[in-house]
């Protein structure tokens, strides 16, 4: 629409009469003609004049466009521009101003809301002077077509995105020629060419195909209207790699021209997946074939569908849908395991004896698993074992223990008489050689024996003293073994039983020439022990003594107490070890283990006298104070004894002087 500037009203003159529908031409027939015919047209027709670019018509179809009168139109010029859409209107402005006319589409506001799209072209209308006299408008309402394209735009994106979207490649291409129209993105990802790379050249000179005789002969059969084609095809990607798809091809026509669309599937991982399984069935079956034992599917009623070796003497027929729990003797356990199976869907183990094809019962042990199918247990599997040797050999075995046991009860009964018989003679021993070594005093004391008599007393009372001795561990060992060691706990500092036993061995040290050293460890704190005093003196004398026993003159024996954590399962726990470390003799390897076994002796000890029961006692000791004793030898170079006894924590009393009892 022609733009009226505001500030020049349109104006009713003598020269120019202006009125809805009526023209003031020259010739009155000429303007009833142009009006009829400008009253007709389908678009809005306006004609102004010029310079002024003031109204002089307007024809009808005008009002069903702006939506308000031709009149309101010449008389309020000021509306028309109002009535342009605010972001068209400096457009409209600009081509209202340009005197050669123009084209132009715009937007305008009716006054019931609606917003329509106009097309409007404007030209001079000349005198035969070719002087620009009148200014003519046409402007079309175009709102249908406006939206139609929209839809258009809008449908073409949406097939747009959905076609670059989709997971599957996609390709358009036409069907004479095979030139590519359209790819997707997943063709891009697939092939390696790019949509710019793609597009505008042949299928052909992409060099895709591996083969294209497929290929030529779908797009022929395509070509001569055959319907929708399903194909498989191997290609070539541009990075040289090998595919594997399955393509959907159908015909459609675009513009006109027959074109050729294709939509694949990426089957290469699907395909590698079964070649993999077809080999993992074959070697499944090679292993279920092949295994040693007895593999059986049955149903859930115990029907039997497969079987891999007829181990059971049954030929395959023989079994193959019959039931199984008509080939054991007592099908009861069997029958109960099934229904565990189903009712639980777990592994159930079994032994039942099963009818074998030679007549014998034979013993099998088994298990049998669910075989599930979605989210029920459709099928069983039997996993069967011959076990009648097993299980003879078990019957063996049982009479062979009950032989043992039987014997272990013998030996204890012998041991028990063992120890009353030690326990006797002990007693009857004990007696006389007291009296004998009560007399041997009593006549020192009294008798004023000459030096070489004295002598001879001290050797004889020397030789009592030890086998008295002697009695007493044999008595103690025994009594141990009994009734266990029995102790009697009191708290004590540990330094001061290990200083005792190194005064009482000292003078034996001193008298050899042995060196006898004791050195605490400087940051051992005053352990105190819950203990039987008494014993572990004993222990701590008796390695010292037998340290210096088999250590020669000017050696050494060192006796060391530290404190250490424990390891193992006794993390956390504080022990006490104290070694005695000598410079003797040594002990053979071969011995070593058998150190602190009864009547046990070194095969080199050659000095003194003894049975091999002192270690015994002390290890026993040890074992009831929950602690440990270890030994470490060298031939030649010496031997190292340690106990290791735990420390109580805070939160353990170590007051107890209750008796303990504890087995040696």
């Amino acid at each position: 629409m022609l733009h009226v500037p505001e500030s020049q009203p349109a104006q009713v003159t003598d020269d120019h009469q202006v009125e809805t529908g009526r023209l003031a031409l020259p010739s009155i027939s000429e303007a009833a003609l142009l009006r009829q015919i400008v009253n007709h047209v389908r678009h809005a027709f306006w004609a102004a004049t010029l310079p002024e670019k003031r109204l002089l018509f307007v024809n009808q179809e005008f009002e069903s466009i702006w939506g308000f009168s031709p009149l309101v139109a010449i008389h309020e010029p000021h509306r028309l521009r109002a009535a342009i859409h605010p972001d068209d209107r400096e457009r409209w402005e600009a081509a209202a101003l340009n005197p050669a006319g123009s084209d132009i589409e715009y937007r305008i506001c009716r006054p019931d809301g609606q917003i329509r799209w106009v097309r409007e072209s404007v030209f001079p209308v000349r005198d035969r002077l070719e002087q620009p006299v009148l200014l003519v408008g046409l402007a079309k309402d175009i709102t249908a077509y406006k939206r139609a394209g929209e839809a258009l735009r809008e449908s073409e994106e949406q097939f747009r995105c959905f076609f670059n979207l989709t997971p599957s490649p996609g390709c358009i291409f036409e069907a004479r020629t095979g030139k590519i129209i359209a790819v997707n993105v997943a063709f891009e990802q697939l092939t390696g060419y790019a949509q710019a790379e793609a597009v505008g050249r042949s299928l052909a000179k992409l060099d895709l195909w591996l083969d294209q005789t497929l290929p030529r002969l779908v797009m022929a059969s395509l070509r001569q209207g055959a319907g929708s084609q399903r194909f498989d095809l191997t290609i070539k990607t541009r990075a040289g790699g090998v595919c594997d798809l399955m393509v959907s091809a159908n015909l459609l026509t675009i513009g006109g021209r027959q074109c050729i669309a294709t939509i694949a599937t990426d089957m290469t991982d699907m395909n590698r997946l079964r070649r993999q399984l077809t080999e993992s069935e074959a070697r499944f079956r090679t292993l279920v074939e092949n295994a040693p034992d007895i593999l059986i599917c049955t149903t859930l009623d115990g029907d039997v569908t497969y079987l891999n070796h007829p181990d059971l003497g049954y030929q395959e027929q023989d079994l193959l849908g019959h039931n199984l729990l008509d080939r054991v003797v007592d099908a009861n356990s069997l029958r109960e395991a099934m229904r565990q199976v189903v009712s639980t869907g777990q592994v159930v183990s079994f032994e039942a004896q099963f009818q074998f094809a030679d007549g014998h019962q034979r013993w099998c042990a088994g298990r049998v698993a669910p075989i599930w199918g979605e989210d029920t247990v459709t099928e069983l599997v039997f996993r069967l074992r011959d076990i009648e040797e097993r299980k003879a050999a078990a019957l063996q075995l049982k009479k062979l223990n009950a032989d043992i046991s039987e014997a272990n009860a013998k030996l204890r009964e012998i041991d028990r008489l063992k120890a009353r018989f030690a326990a006797m003679l002990v007693h009857d021993l004990r007696s006389p050689l007291g009296c004998v070594y009560s007399a041997l005093e009593l006549f020192e004391a009294i008798g004023k024996p000459d030096e070489e008599t004295r002598h001879l007393v001290g050797v004889a009372r020397n030789s009592l003293e030890r086998a008295l001795n002697l009695l007493s561990e044999v008595q103690e060992v025994y009594r141990s073994e009994e009734t266990g060691i029995v102790l009697e706990r009191a708290p004590l500092d540990v330094t001061e039983v290990l200083q005792e036993a190194v005064d009482g061995v000292r003078p034996e040290a001193e008298r050899k020439g042995v060196i006898l050293r004791y050195q605490p460890s400087e940051t051992l704190p005053q352990v105190r022990l819950s203990a039987d005093r008494g014993k572990l003196l004993r222990v701590f004398t008796n390695l010292l003594t037998n340290a210096v026993k088999f250590t020669p003159k000017d050696g050494a024996v060192m006796l060391t107490a530290t404190v250490t954590n424990g390891a193992g399962v006794n993390i956390g726990r504080d022990f006490i070890e104290v070694s005695v470390t000598d410079t003797g003799i040594g002990i053979p390897p071969e011995d070593l283990p058998y150190v602190f076994d009864l009547y046990r002796q070194s095969r080199n000890h050659r000095m003194g006298v003894g049975v091999g029961l002192g270690l015994s006692i002390v290890k026993s000791i040890v074992a009831a104070h929950g602690g440990d004793v270890r030994v470490d030898s060298q031939l030649g170079v010496g031997t190292s004894f340690t106990v290791s006894l735990p420390i109580p924590d805070n939160t353990e009393s170590v007051a107890n002087p209750m008796d303990a009892t504890l087995s040696a």
